[in-house]
């Protein structure tokens, strides 16, 4: 999930033009701020609603929507993040705590870390999970197939919980990198920075690519043969993408999660929203942040490029804040369910 846009800030304090003038940030920074704190606010809003709805009502904890709800955590936890960054990185002031005391600013980094790595995986994981439901359906159709999900999930945790704690136990470059300020590129070795967070988030990237050109290939194939022979029957009133409702009815037998199933098809193609939105979000931080990381001294003196790259920042938390509304939109039951939340909300 910075946070996710937080982690992998490069050479340059943004911070040091506000350092010059002491008094005030300057209107670019202004506008980001702004921008951060009305994208982080619905973002923080949207996703805790999600992860509400999902424990509130047993009908929408299937398999995928465990998956959605493991998204919305980390989505949740990014958001938290990035008020700490903006905290630091939007003050003039130089003698904050997280900038002065060590461990303060390497559980922050470590938070940061912890959250994208779990974020980049949940999206594989959901493009995984898709691409079974639809070439796989008997296997999808498991009783086995939410424990093993969980399973991932928690597994994924441990592991990049683990993974992400190395810097903080002691492989990190404080001694010489704090006096510039808290920030990964400073704090972190290149090599972990490299080949810790850019090529394996540049790898599951293209992994997750690849997985959503076959799923999106074999939807579009199904969205002709559904041309050609005509609208197929709708499934019953009450049935989720996962085969789950929000009310107690009665359900029918379930059948093969193919593309064939229409609420099966309906749910493909939000996740795919979903995961598209995640790409237009990152792509345009992880371009610059690699340009920064291989030529460091010319991005240096590219002003206007440093201001893009924090203005890239925020754009990552839109994908945060976009997807509830996506599920809310696509999907009818976790409509219902934001809708009951907010009507006992009015009511309280």
């Amino acid at each position: 999930m910075e946070s996710a846009a937080a982690t992998l800030n490069t050479s340059v304090n943004l911070t040091d033009e506000a350092d010059v003038t002491k008094a005030s940030l300057v209107t670019w920074q202004w506008v980001a701020l702004i921008i951060f704190i009305v994208v982080l606010t619905g973002s923080l809003i949207g996703n805790l609603m999600t992860v509400i709805a999902f424990f509130k009502f047993k009908a929408l904890q299937d398999a995928t929507n465990c998956l959605i709800c493991n998204q919305s955590i980390s989505d949740v936890i990014s958001a938290l993040v990035t008020y700490v960054y903006l905290s630091f990185s939007y003050s003039p002031r130089k003698d904050l705590y997280i900038l002065t005391h060590k461990y303060a600013c390497l559980c922050y980094l470590w938070a940061s870390c912890f959250t994208l790595n779990a974020t980049f995986l949940n999206i594989m994981a959901i493009s995984v999970e898709r691409l079974i439901a639809i070439t796989l359906p008997f296997v999808n159709m498991n009783p086995r197939k939410k424990t093993v999900v969980l399973t991932w999930i928690l597994i994924s945790w441990v592991a990049t919980f683990i993974f992400t704690s190395f810097p903080t136990l002691g492989f990190n470059t404080w001694d010489t990198g704090s006096a510039y300020g808290c920030y990964l590129y400073y704090l972190y070795p290149e090599v972990y920075v490299m080949y810790g967070s850019i090529v394996p988030m540049f790898l599951i990237l293209a992994l997750t690519a690849v997985l959503n050109v076959i799923i999106g290939a074999f939807v579009f194939r199904r969205q002709l043969r559904r041309g050609k022979v005509g609208p197929t029957e709708e499934s019953p009133a009450g049935t989720s993408g996962g085969g789950s409702t929000v009310t107690n009815t009665k359900q029918p037998a379930k059948k093969p999660q193919t593309l064939n199933n229409p609420a099966n098809r309906k749910l493909t193609i939000m996740l795919l929203m979903v995961i598209g939105v995640f790409f237009l979000s990152w792509i345009p931080y992880l371009c610059i942040t690699s340009f920064s990381l291989a030529d460091s001294s010319m991005y240096s003196s590219l002003y206007y490029v440093q201001v893009m790259h924090e203005f890239t920042k925020p754009l990552i938390m839109v994908n945060g804040l976009l997807n509830p509304l996506i599920y809310a939109h696509r999907n009818p039951h976790f409509k219902k369910a934001f809708q009951q939340l907010l009507r006992r909300q009015g009511h309280n």
